[in-house]
């Protein structure tokens, strides 16, 4: 007789139930979060286990790939779909949410979260470290400009070791706000240089993979962006249409529709949060940075003539999604068609065609 089981996972342990295929608990209990101690307990409890389910959470990858060495048949429950199910029960503890689980995977009303490899994982670590070195930095830059406005000091713009040396010659040796100023730029220092560590990981990474090069050939999108993009994604096959990597990282519009109402609203900014700013910054740098002309920048150039600068490089940045995606599976580069700018008196044309419709002959949308 199939057996199904539910894990409601916590940092120490874990409450597991076993049910068969009729919904009768066969086993209640708790179990250390480890994956020996819970592969062996489901051995004993559940010998003829089909599913053995679990929500996302801070835990799941690491606890899904130990299981899955295991030969333990693990699937990772996307946590708002189980939440959904799981509020209507009276009365919430682990030992009924672990049921609910188990019920999940016995009626296969689940969505199953794609659970990324090991080393899109350290990359995207990576990634996160340095953005929060360059935070930190940011942070530190605008603390020390702060605090020398207020006595009157101002200086261009400068990052790194450029901006140290402009406040140290600002300030000279004798300033009173000398002595704190020195503490802060120590700190910027040593963030710096931590993060030129990571940077060259980064550069590393990039120059050994032929698939982040491909990426890097769409204008806008540079070492960080692509590396971001390859191991967010991970499995570009996990998508039926390129159009869908839009909706996955949270680029499209939330909709409400109930009877005769149907409107639209802000985007929904579900998914990664770090590859969405990335793709956001790409989309800015293609409009006010890239100088060699391409139908994706005439598209958003005319795009953001017509509904302003953030909406236009919102929509910019799911085009950019989906051009990435089209590239890496179709195996190509990014063609830049006409390299020469617009005349005029087509720039300052506000198209009547639809946003859809004008990027349906961009690069990249057959997929």
């Amino acid at each position: 007789m199939k057996q199904y089981v539910g894990l409601d996972v916590a940092q120490k342990e874990t409450a597991i139930c076993v049910i068969d295929e009729q919904g009768r608990i066969v086993h209640e209990g708790k179990a250390p979060t480890e994956p020996g101690a819970l592969a062996r307990l489901i051995r004993k409890r559940a010998p003829s286990a089909e599913l053995v389910g679990f929500e996302t959470g801070a835990m799941a990858s690491w606890l899904w790939h130990e299981l899955k060495r295991l030969d333990v048949p693990v699937v990772c429950v996307d946590a708002r779909h189980a939440h959904a199910v799981l509020s209507v029960r009276m009365n919430k503890s682990d030992e009924n949410d672990a049921r609910g689980l188990a019920e999940l995977m016995r009626v296969g009303w689940y969505r199953q979260v794609k659970v990324k490899s090991q080393v899109s994982q350290f990359v995207r670590s990576v990634l996160i470290a340095r953005a929060r070195l360059v935070s930190i930095r940011r942070d530190l830059e605008n603390q020390v400009r702060s605090m020398l406005k207020e006595s009157g000091l101002q200086f261009p713009r400068a990052i790194n070791g450029r901006f140290r040396i402009q406040v140290i010659n600002l300030l000279g040796d004798s300033h009173p706000l000398r002595s704190v100023i020195d503490v802060l730029l120590a700190v910027h220092e040593r963030v710096g240089d931590e993060q030129a560590i990571l940077d060259k990981q980064v550069r590393q990474a990039a120059k050994a993979d032929e698939t982040t090069k491909r990426l890097m050939t769409v204008p806008g999108v540079g070492v960080v962006t692509a590396l971001a993009f390859q191991h967010t994604i991970d499995d570009p096959a996990r998508f039926k249409s390129a159009q869908s990597v839009g909706a996955y990282l949270g680029l499209t519009p939330r909709r409400m529709q109930s009877g005769e109402t149907d409107r639209q609203g802000h985007v929904s900014k579900w998914g990664d949060r770090l590859l969405r700013t990335y793709l956001y910054e790409a989309a800015s740098v293609l409009i006010h940075r890239t100088q060699r002309w391409s139908a994706l920048k005439a598209w958003g150039v005319r795009l953001m003539k017509r509904m302003g600068a953030r909406k236009a490089k919102v929509a910019i940045a799911r085009k950019i999604a989906v051009i990435l995606h089209c590239i890496w599976t179709d195996g190509t580069e990014f063609v830049w068609g006409s390299e020469r700018k617009p005349p005029d008196r087509l720039r300052n044309r506000i198209p009547a065609r639809s946003e859809s419709r004008a990027g349906a002959s961009l690069p990249g949308r057959r997929c």
